[in-house]
């Protein structure tokens, strides 16, 4: 194949443009300044060069995106609905619809006025029950010492029967003696009047000493009886003392019982007072007011959604993804949105996580990205436009579509470059990644080079033109 049919453009031959051409420089070289044409019919025979439209190559950066549909929404964990914990009024609500709250802030007051019956009740109980405790203090000190003086008291008394038993034994040791001695003296006095030594009257006096000491002596024991009576009864009373002692017992066990009782009614004044914490409502997260579902004065309940407050400083795009088309889809890969409600906004983001696996009712996999809202531009459930990057090709050489040529033998592209004196070539190059009306082109021309991009079908290669700049 001859070179000039090798270069020519979509299937455009080069012979009649050579023919034309020739013919043209013939003519000129016959009619020019020295020939002999008439100088009328110089405008008559001059053939228009051929208009062309050129585009600079220029430098910069390609993407091939794949098209998705997703949805803003708040991210998990974000978003808090706000409900009274206990039932009753709601007398004051704090916040209106869009307004940003802090964390902890309170929005809400419910009416206190039922517990002020409970706090006065448990605060008269306190009362009460310290005075009891007090009482019982009294009561267990004062029959503490009670018992503690009817003790000594038994123990004295019975230290005294014991001394007088003593005493009486001691007596009843000399009646005893006394006994003995008289008994011993009627025996001598008998002997001796048996042997008419004494007289009858001595004996007589002895017999009588002898009754007088066995009688005493009987009256001794009766006391050492009696007073071991005593000592046994004033044991008694000292154990029946020791026994009411211990009942003190008892009356340490009211004081318990009291004291149970004021912590009892502490903690009933406690929880009264954290109860009343709970008619304030606050703000679970800082964010902002989505929603208001209560107004002042209105009786609500542990059910009712008094406030929706969301954090919109970061929402999440949830991107449903055909399950054919998600495997150049990868994490990290860069994404770009747009919202009608910001049409002249172009949002970016990269891929945060990906589903492992089909949604079997749609046939679409999940995927995530999160977004910065620092100045809440973006809502909640706004349908968003998505451009993912599948591909990046970044500071390459790029013409626009439009200077694309195909040979339609080959298949091979080439380009028709246009030189500084108007002169056309036909430049072979090897393309890249094609985005929309731009073509990356890997070899063949340079940064600055002029493409033709109007009119060039069929221009030969060395062909002269007349330029026109386009964008």
């Amino acid at each position: 194949m001859r070179k000039d049919h090798m270069t020519r453009p979509h299937g455009y031959s080069l012979l009649p443009y050579y023919f034309l051409v020739v013919a043209s420089a013939a003519l000129s070289a016959g009619c020019g300044h020295g020939g002999a044409q008439p100088a009328g019919d110089k405008s008559a025979d001059a053939k228009p060069l051929p208009s062309v439209q050129v585009a600079a190559v220029s430098r910069g950066t390609l993407e091939k995106t794949l098209p998705a549909t997703g949805i803003l929404q708040v991210l998990p964990g974000r978003e808090a609905t706000v409900t009274p914990p206990v039932a009753g009024v709601l007398s004051a609500l704090l916040v209106r619809y869009g307004q940003t709250v802090s964390r902890g802030q309170i929005i809400g007051q419910l009416s206190t006025q039922p517990l002020v019956g409970q706090l006065q009740q448990a605060q008269a109980a306190i009362g009460q029950n310290q005075v009891q405790v007090e009482q019982a203090q009294a009561n267990a000190a004062q029959a503490a010492s009670q018992a503690r003086i009817a003790v000594l008291q038994a123990q004295a008394s019975q230290r005294n029967a014991e001394a007088a038993l003593a005493g009486a034994k001691a007596t009843l040791i000399g009646a005893d003696a006394t006994l003995a001695n008289a008994q011993q003296t009627l025996t001598r006095t008998q002997t001796l009047f048996g042997e008419g030594l004494v007289p009858q009257k001595d004996v007589q006096a002895a017999e009588l000493a002898l009754r007088t000491a066995a009688a005493q002596q009987a009256a001794q024991q009766q006391a050492v009886a009696g007073q071991r009576q005593t000592v046994a009864g004033q044991q008694a009373a000292v154990a029946a003392a020791r026994a009411a002692q211990q009942q003190t017992v008892v009356k340490r066990q009211d004081i318990l019982v009291a004291r149970q009782q004021l912590r009892n009614s502490e903690g009933a004044l406690t929880t009264a007072r954290s109860q009343k914490a709970l008619y304030t409502l606050r703000a679970p997260l800082g964010g902002q007011v989505g929603t208001l579902g209560a107004t002042a004065g209105e009786t609500v309940d542990t059910t009712t959604k008094v406030a929706l407050i969301a954090n919109l400083d970061q929402l999440q795009i949830s991107i449903s993804l055909p399950g054919n088309a998600v495997a150049p889809v990868k994490l990290g890969q860069a994404l770009t949105f747009t919202v009608s409600s910001v049409p002249k906004r172009v949002f970016r983001t990269t891929i945060s996580s990906i589903a492992p696996r089909v949604d079997v009712a749609t046939g679409t996999i999940p995927a995530f990205a999160v977004v910065a809202n620092a100045n809440h531009l973006l809502k909640d459930d706004t349908t968003a436009r998505v451009l993912i990057v599948t591909e990046r090709h970044t500071n390459v050489l790029i013409v626009p579509k439009a200077a694309v040529l195909s040979d339609p033998d080959t298949g091979k592209p080439s380009i028709i470059s246009v030189g500084a004196d108007g002169i056309a070539h036909v430049v072979p190059v090897t393309l890249g990644l094609s985005i929309g009306d731009q073509v990356e082109v890997k070899s063949g021309v340079k940064i600055g080079d002029k493409v033709a991009v109007t009119n060039q079908y069929g221009l030969p290669d060395g062909a002269k033109v007349q330029v026109t700049h386009g964008n």
